[in-house]
């Protein structure tokens, strides 16, 4: 599964659909930051997760990947963090610098979410190349970006909606860069569904 990332709220819903919903026991990639706190600590340390840090994502998350079995799930955020238009702004910054002008472009042109980073996403197609791929746009989560908004929020008193599609898994392109492609080409579909939600009733 790769979602869109905007706040820890919206990790806590998917897995909370992945468990009752679908009844799959979820994986989960998270910054490794998030271990400073005791209870995410103790209770993600136990169960397969994968704690990872900057540029050190692509080997932990293959690893993660290996054996998913047809009852479970692995959930990452390609984005590498919740969403904001600073984060925004220096990703595409990023990919210009490292001389990747298509992304860049391709970047600049989505308002709603960050350029995807791929080597996580790389990794776990190959470690699981017959599993399907879901990806989830959502909006309605964005105020939650923190702990403590999520505690002074819920329950949640405004509507999140969320739209999920499934590519199976012999649809995934099998070259690097076309996988590159693909998942841009997805990113590029939320950011427009994301859109749609937020623009004003016609009159």
């Amino acid at each position: 599964m790769l979602s869109r990332h905007a706040g820890p709220g919206d990790a806590l819903l998917i897995v909370h659909h992945l468990l009752s919903e679908y009844r799959r026991r979820p994986r989960v990639v998270m910054k490794a930051l998030l271990q400073f706190d005791p209870c995410i600590d103790i209770a993600a340390n136990r169960v397969p997760n994968v704690f990872v840090t900057p540029g050190g994502a692509a080997d932990a998350v293959g690893g993660l990947a290996e054996g998913l079995g047809p009852d479970e799930a692995l959930l990452i955020f390609p984005e590498g963090g919740n969403f904001s238009p600073e984060r925004r702004r220096r990703a595409i910054r990023r990919l210009a610098r490292m001389r990747r002008a298509d992304e860049a472009t391709r970047a600049a042109a989505m308002r709603n979410v960050m350029p995807p980073r791929p080597g996580g996403v790389l990794a776990a197609l190959d470690s699981a190349p017959s599993a399907d791929v879901v990806f989830v746009a959502h909006c309605g989560l964005d105020h939650m970006a923190t702990a403590g908004d999520i505690w002074r929020r819920v329950p949640l008193t405004s509507p999140v909606q969320a739209r999920w599609w499934r590519v199976p898994a012999e649809d995934v392109p099998r070259d690097r860069d076309a996988r590159v492609s693909w998942l841009y080409e997805n990113w590029e579909r939320a950011d427009a569904w994301i859109s749609a939600q937020r623009a004003p009733a016609p009159k």
